[in-house]
This record gives C-alpha cells, sequence and structure tokens, in this order.
C-alpha cells in the first residue's frame, strides 16, 4: 500500500505541474502569435522542431539515467548516483558544445535557403538561430539533471521547479513582447538567460542530492559500462522515435512559408500537449516499475502497467476525439484569429487523433523499459522510420501538410492495431486480453459520448469565444464521465451509490 499511495501522490504532484506547465503554454502563446505576428511564431516553432531534433545528441542517456539512479536505489545503493552524475556530465560537454556551435555555423544556410520568411530579414534570422543554439545546449544539460532528480523520485521539488521555470519563461516572455520589445533577437535573447538559471537550479539540487566526494571526480567507466548496452539501444531507440515524430514538421518547415508554418505550429502545439498527457505519468510510473522489477514483483508491475494504461486512456482518448470533431471551433476560440482556424481545421483532425493514438501506444515501450529488453523495440522502431519516411515524403509531395496529417494518423492506426499484441506475447501473454478490452470499452463509449454531446455542443456554441469553450467544455465532460463510468469496479461503486435506500 505505502507503494501505491506513493505512486499515486507522485502521479498527482506531476499532473498539477505539468497541466499548469502545458495550460499557462497553450494560454500564452497565442499572445505571441498576437504581439510578434505569424512569422515570427512560425520561428518559435521551427525552434521548437530544432530542440527536439538535437534530442539526437542526447541519445538515450538521460532516460538512461532514470533507469540507473531508480535501479540503484531499489537495490539500496544510493552512494553511487553521485559518481554516475559526473560521469554523465562528462559526456554531455562535446555534445553541448557540438550543438551550439553547429547551429551557429549552419545559422546563414538555414536563413536563407531552408526557412520561406516574406518580411523578416536574413540578419535578424541567423541571430535568432544562433541563439536557439545557445539555449539547446543549456537545455541538454537542465534535462540530464531532472533524470537525476526523476530517478530519485523527487517529485514533489521537481515539479514546483518546473512550474517557477514556466512561470519565468512564458509570463516574463509575454512581458517583454506586450510591453517593452517586439524584436524576435531579445525574445529569444531572454530564453537564453531563462534556459541559464533553469540548468543552474536543476544542477544545484542534482549536486545536492547526488553529491560527490570531490570535484575532480572523472569519469568512473566501472559504473557506466553496464549501462551502456541499455543506453545504446534507447540511443537508437531515440532516433528513430525523433525520425518518426519529427520528419514531418521538418519537411513542412521548408515547404510552408513561415507565416504558414505558424499556423502550423499551433496544432503542433496542440498535439504535442495530447503526447504530454502521459509525461507526468511516466515519470512516475517508469522509475517504479523499474523498482518493482528489481524487487522481483513481477505480477505487481503487471497490475500497475495495466491500471496506468486504463487511466491514460481514459481521459486521452475523449479529449483527442473532441478535438479532431470540433478543431475549427477549438482554434477559433484559442486564438481568435479566423484565418488561422480556417486553415487548420482539417489538418488538427487527423493529427490529434494520430497523436492520442502515439501516446497510448508508447506504454508498450515502457514495458519493454521495465524489462529491460529493448529489442523489440529497436526492431519496431526500425520498421516503422523505413515505412514512415517515404510515406511522408510522398504524402508531402503530393498533398502538402493535408497528406502529412493524413499519413500521420494511418500509420499510426495501422502500428496501432498490430504491435501491442506482439509485445504482449513475448514479455507478459497475460495482460493482452485485458489491455484489449479495456482500450475496445474505452474506444467505443468515447463514439457513444461525441454523438451524445453534439446537441449539447451546438446548443452552447455561437460566435464568441467563451461560448465555444464553453461548448468544447461540456462535450468533453459528458464523453470523458461517460468513458469513466463505463470500468465496471467504478460503474458498480456508482450504481450501489444511488441504489442505496434513503435512510
Amino acid at each position: 500500500m505505502p507503494n501505491k499511495r506513493s505512486v499515486i501522490r507522485n502521479t498527482a504532484l506531476n499532473y498539477i505541474g505539468q497541466a499548469y506547465v502545458l495550460l499557462i503554454g497553450i494560454l500564452i502563446l497565442p499572445f505571441y502569435l498576437g504581439h510578434l505576428g505569424a512569422e515570427v511564431y512560425g520561428l518559435i516553432g521551427f525552434f521548437t522542431v530544432l530542440q527536439a531534433w538535437l534530442q539526437l545528441l542526447d541519445a538515450g542517456l538521460s532516460p538512461s539515467l532514470v533507469r540507473a539512479v531508480a535501479h540503484q536505489q531499489g537495490a539500496g545503493d544510493g552512494d553511487s548516483a553521485g559518481r554516475l552524475l559526473r560521469s554523465f556530465e562528462l559526456m554531455f560537454l562535446p555534445m553541448a558544445l557540438t550543438s551550439c556551435t553547429l547551429i551557429y555555423l549552419l545559422s546563414p544556410w538555414i536563413a536563407t535557403h531552408w526557412l520561406n520568411a516574406r518580411t523578416l530579414q536574413p540578419e535578424v534570422l541567423i541571430n535568432c538561430i544562433a541563439l536557439m543554439g545557445v539555449v539547446i545546449a543549456l537545455r541538454l544539460y537542465s534535462t540530464l539533471y531532472k533524470s537525476g532528480i526523476q530517478g530519485l523520485e523527487q517529485h514533489g521539488w521537481l515539479n514546483a521547479a518546473n512550474v517557477l521555470i514556466a512561470t519565468l519563461r512564458y509570463f516574463g516572455g509575454l512581458v517583454l513582447v506586450s510591453q517593452f520589445s517586439q524584436d524576435p533577437e531579445d525574445f529569444f535573447k531572454f530564453q537564453v538567460a531563462v534556459g541559464l538559471i533553469e540548468t543552474l537550479a536543476f544542477a544545484t539540487r542534482a549536486w545536492q542530492q547526488m553529491p560527490v566526494a570531490r570535484w575532480s571526480t572523472g569519469l568512473d567507466w566501472r559504473l557506466v559500462r553496464p549501462i551502456l548496452p541499455f543506453a545504446a539501444s534507447m540511443s537508437f531507440s531515440a532516433v528513430l522515435w525523433i525520425v518518426l515524430t519529427q520528419m514531418d514538421k521538418a519537411l513542412l518547415s521548408r515547404l510552408l512559408p513561415l507565416d504558414q508554418y505558424g499556423y502550423f505550429s499551433l496544432i503542433a502545439l496542440i498535439t504535442t500537449g495530447i503526447l504530454m498527457l502521459t509525461n507526468p505519468l511516466v515519470q512516475t510510473l517508469l522509475p517504479r516499475l523499474t523498482v518493482l522489477m528489481a524487487e522481483g514483483r513481477r505480477d505487481d508491475m503487471h497490475v500497475l502497467f495495466l491500471a496506468a494504461n486504463r487511466f491514460v486512456c481514459t481521459f486521452l482518448f475523449p479529449l483527442a476525439a473532441v478535438i479532431a470533431l470540433h478543431a475549427q471551433p477549438l482554434i477559433l476560440g484559442w486564438t481568435g484569429d479566423a484565418e488561422a482556424a480556417n486553415w487548420s481545421r482539417s489538418i488538427l483532425s487527423w493529427y490529434a487523433l494520430g497523436s492520442a493514438i502515439m501516446a497510448a501506444s508508447a506504454f508498450q515501450f515502457y514495458l519493454q523499459y521495465a524489462y529491460g529488453q529493448m529489442r523489440l523495440h529497436l526492431w519496431y522502431s526500425l520498421v516503422s522510420a523505413v515505412i514512415t519516411v517515404p510515406t511522408l515524403f510522398l504524402a508531402i509531395h503530393y498533398q502538402g501538410v493535408y497528406g502529412a496529417s493524413l499519413a500521420w494518423f494511418f500509420l499510426r492506426a495501422v502500428s496501432f492495431a498490430i504491435w501491442p499484441m506482439i509485445v504482449h506475447q513475448r514479455l507478459a501473454p497475460g495482460i493482452h486480453g485485458q489491455w484489449l478490452r479495456d482500450i475496445l470499452r474505452i474506444s467505443a463509449v468515447t463514439a457513444a459520448g461525441l454523438f451524445i454531446s453534439e446537441p449539447v455542443f451546438r446548443l452552447i456554441a455561437d460566435q464568441s469565444r467563451t461560448s465555444l469553450f464553453l461548448a468544447l467544455a461540456a462535450s468533453g465532460f459528458i464523453t470523458v464521465t461517460l468513458v469513466a463510468a463505463s470500468y465496471k469496479p467504478l460503474a458498480l461503486k456508482i450504481y450501489v451509490l444511488f441504489s442505496k435506500p434513503s435512510t
């Protein structure tokens, strides 16, 4: 029971913290669009894509650190954590320097040959892209320190720090662009300052919790060597994951004018938000699954895995379905920009559904992660990349951004129909039946919830942004409530509650 309460508490903390970070990003970023214009907003979207691609430099080392620290904690060996962190710091140094230097050297080519800016001057673009390189180098290290803290399961402190940093990043940025300067260079200089504060804050905490005997402590190959096979598989997996999730965004940054890429960045923000819904639970789940396996409690690990999957899909599927059905009203209510809403309507629908499927599919990776057996995932990622890359090229070549959205959805749907069964049969044959029943139930009730809630949406929605949000909230609430109530243990509790005679 303490473990169960620990998971629930940590998950709640993660959801509160990351919900805040996600919500203020969603609320503030449309103001950036209004103050900076579509082209600069497109440049911010390109910055997001660039960060994702340069996670290749991390190459899966941060997740490996989470697992290694958590495993040491579960095995009662906490003294090695400081030496392990120092080893990772030294390994990250050439990667951070490489990313910063590479982006600086390539910034003129990116500004003049890749991005399609109409009003922004090349000199401004070059300077902004060079500043992006500094931010990315800082975030490589902040991610490293966050991973160590996550492995220690210090979720309360981690989320409090994330909330403070996000407040500074988004609200500070809004004050800057609304009151002082609409110059994109000033905006990215501010991001460098926030990135430096973030890295120093997480580094200080990590050093306090995982100290080393001497500052001159170097790379400890005795600790690093056992991690390398897992890290290597994670590295390859990370490369393929970024190809699968970011290839379309990279190609479209070359194809679309920068202002239209700004509209596409709104879609990318929403779909990223859908994918991020699982992150708070995963930050708690992965260390706990790993600890349970280290303690030999495999059945308990399976129970926790199924419960986490059920919990996430109960909220994930209805949310994505409501977004897909009401994409145009959502963008209009969110930004107040009719042009952006009309441009995004059909594209967002397919991206939202595909992102929900991808987030649910990631649970197969979590199961393999807990077992420490990544071979299946590597083959899956490799085959997926071999299929996805040419499919996206062809889809974008013939149908542009709409083709990218269709390819995004159908590739995920086909994979989700096949892959979980293979993983379950190989690692945990006993869980597939329950997993499949949960997915089918949630999907069917989500569809029914959309049908039932549609008259309510039409009744509430009009041309005002407030009414659109109220209508979307009502539709989502009805659908989520029906899905949650369809879970048999919960349904029985509700039945007993309402059938209990009054006294």
